[in-house]
């Protein structure tokens, strides 16, 4: 099943994690345990508020089929991956 082109070439996704480490340990220098917890927090909250616009975005741009019910061998990863937003993580 090809992979849904997300406009990032292959071979970027390496890139994107150093640049998000990077990003990560220089905003963090100099904070508290404190301040890192709500910013964790903050950007845990982002990251689902994302999750849960990209699930919509998948959801408006599917077909329809009779009844209203959506015809997508996806549904099932959407609806685990709602569920994941939903609980949070640990």
């Amino acid at each position: 099943m090809p992979c849904r082109n997300s406009g990032v070439p292959q071979g970027q996704g390496a890139n994107l994690v150093a640049v998000a480490a990077a990003l990560s340990v220089w905003i963090g220098q100099g904070k508290t345990a404190d301040e890192l917890a709500i910013l964790a927090s903050l950007f845990d909250l982002m990251r689902s508020n994302l999750a849960l616009m990209a699930l919509n975005a998948v959801s408006d741009e599917r077909p329809q089929g009779s009844g209203g019910q959506a015809q997508n061998a996806g549904d099932e990863t959407r609806r685990i991956l709602l569920d994941a937003t939903a609980a949070g993580t640990p």
